[in-house]
């Protein structure tokens, strides 16, 4: 898959902007603040659906203007997309093929984004971890996103009536039909995240002990935030979930929160049986994520046989030269790659990489 033409219509601080990318590596060199990262965005919201900066898009509208567009041509040997994307406040249309869409299917463009944040994914909060695995991973999961999005509104409503029965407003036992659908729907998410997992882990294992020439064997552990031993069904899980949910239902009453499920779940990062977020060095954790984001790459060819276009938002200067040569290995000659770079200098690709460069400058962007 390869992003043949891209035209902006107010979009952030675009007014109208073409571009006829190269199928392999397109380079955007500016200043901050210049619209490199809004391209970027533009790209995987004509993928996605969603943009990976704001929950809100409505932001990305031109502020001079009341509404914006994307419109993208997307090849393969044998498909072609086109993709209109509208944007109102308060509305947006998505169109593949003229045909109106929802969701985000596997076998849409596939896209992976690849930004200085994700180096803090084993650093980081649980909540990174999360966003990683609902949203990265989760796309090779069918239906993993629709009953992630149930799940996340019954916690939602939960809580609202959590703080009802605080307030004595309503009686306790109005809880158990919302229990049983918070049940229903956690059972399906963990199960789902536990797959994703047993299918990801051995590419990720195997990998990972390339990228280190064989001295790490790469780990992920799954932390529930309630028993979920012996499970071997999503009944079981489901009935594990309504016990622990019964044993916290008081604390949860006093806080006002729902206190278990997978919205408060976690993982980590054992590197030969140590926990790499406390004992791993920067280099070993950023070999970790570049485990992730190869993997992702390379998933995407294994399950819809198609390279996803690979997003790279100022971060190869973060990688050292083995690293960042580790990643261009696997990208070179399959993967169209859009990087951004406050400075050619800055980049140092080695020779054999060929692409378009161009300058971004106040929403202009200039093929060199």
């Amino acid at each position: 898959m390869y992003l043949k033409s891209l035209e902006l219509i107010n979009f952030r601080n675009y007014v109208r902007q073409t571009i006829e990318p190269c199928p392999h590596f397109n380079i955007l060199i500016g200043q901050n603040a210049q619209g490199k990262t809004n391209l970027l965005e533009s790209i995987y919201l004509a993928c996605t659906g969603k943009s990976f900066r704001t929950s809100r898009e409505r932001e990305a509208i031109n502020w001079y203007s009341d509404f914006s567009a994307i419109h993208c041509l997307l090849e393969t040997e044998t498909r072609e997309l086109k993709i209109k994307l509208l944007l109102n406040p308060g509305q947006k249309k998505f169109l593949v093929n003229e045909n109106i869409v929802h969701g985000y299917p596997l076998g849409w463009p596939g896209v992976v984004l690849f930004t200085p944040d994700d180096l803090l994914l084993i650093k980081g909060s649980p909540q990174e971890r999360r966003r990683f695995l609902d949203y990265e991973l989760g796309l090779f999961q069918p239906h993993y996103n629709h009953y992630l999005s149930r799940y996340n509104r019954v916690v939602s409503q939960r809580n609202n009536l959590l703080r009802e029965i605080r307030e004595k407003r309503i009686k306790n036992h109005t809880l158990q039909a919302w229990n049983e659908q918070l049940g229903r729907y956690g059972a399906k998410v963990l199960l789902f995240r536990l797959e994703l997992l047993k299918k990801f882990s051995p590419h990720l294992r195997q990998l990972h002990l390339k990228l280190t020439t064989g001295r790490e064997n790469l780990e992920i552990r799954y932390h529930s935030s309630f028993k979920v031993a012996n499970m071997y069904s999503e009944e079981e899980i489901f009935n594990q979930y309504l016990e622990a949910l019964i044993a916290v239902q008081e604390e949860e009453i006093a806080r006002a929160q729902t206190l278990i499920g997978p919205h408060r779940d976690d993982l980590s990062f054992f590197l030969n049986g140590a926990d790499a977020k406390t004992y791993g060095s920067q280099g070993q954790q950023r070999t970790v994520i570049l485990t992730l984001k190869i993997a992702q790459i390379l998933q995407w060819k294994i399950d819809v046989d198609e390279y996803p276009i690979l997003l790279l938002d100022d971060v190869l200067l973060e990688l050292d030269q083995v690293r960042r040569q580790a990643l261009l290995n696997y990208v070179t000659g399959n993967v169209q790659v859009f990087l951004t770079s406050t400075s050619r200098e800055n980049l140092k690709l080695d020779a054999g990489v060929n692409g378009n460069l161009y300058n971004v400058v106040n929403g202009k962007i200039v093929k060199v």
